[in-house]
């Protein structure tokens, strides 16, 4: 039985996870898609450089929003089942949610990278791992103006964050998908990092560019 609310938990997450905010913010209210815009990703940094501020403010409530739902709905349901599987649900319904923002169900299985919504679920989980996790990503993005850079830093961390607030075998499912999800968001920043391999990566700026 609880594999089947496992399954119910992780199909509700990815629904919910593929709608994608930068891909529905730019049909939208700009009428185009920016998946082919500058880099042609539909995260929240190619869509801040394409339509500033105010827009990706829509884009940034809708994604952490989709994210906190998914953890919501994982916790209630898990809970419901048995109390002990309390965190194992936010994490694996959220965790689907980050797998449907990657590849969305509704725009052809080509979304945004994670890391927005891999950072939201961390901080429903636990504020530590936020904020270890945001305090490394700012440093290094500050310190190089690479948000790619950061970014994959911080996934790296991801999963031995998780390990370290749940040490115990039998939370094990909690590091298992943490390691599932900093592959895949390192992995969707292979092309980012040939290009800080080879010195071509494009920095961060706060002016957009059109």
């Amino acid at each position: 039985m609880i594999v089947f609310w496992f399954a119910v938990c992780g199909v509700i997450g990815y629904l919910l996870g593929s709608f994608n905010g930068a891909i529905l913010i730019s049909r939208w209210l700009r009428k185009e898609d920016v998946r082919t815009k500058g880099s042609g990703n539909a995260g929240l940094t190619n869509f801040y450089r394409n339509y500033g501020g105010l827009d990706t403010l829509l884009v940034l409530l809708i994604d952490v929003g989709k994210t906190v739902l998914a953890c919501f709905i994982g916790r209630w349901i898990m809970s419901a089942y048995d109390p002990v599987w309390f965190d194992e649900g936010a994490m694996l319904c959220g965790g689907l949610s980050v797998i449907g923002h990657v590849f969305p169900l509704y725009f052809g299985f080509r979304g945004g990278k994670g890391i927005l919504t891999c950072g939201t679920l961390a901080a429903f989980i636990d504020w530590r791992i936020i904020t270890i996790l945001l305090g490394v990503f700012l440093i290094v993005v500050l310190l190089t103006r690479y948000v790619s850079l950061g970014s994959v830093v911080a996934c790296v961390i991801y999963p031995f964050l998780f390990l370290w607030r749940y040490p115990q075998d039998n939370r094990i499912m909690m590091t298992i998908m943490a390691f599932c999800l900093a592959g895949l968001t390192i992995g969707m920043h292979h092309t980012n990092i040939k290009r800080l391999i080879h010195g071509t990566e494009r920095r961060f700026s706060f002016h957009k560019h059109q």
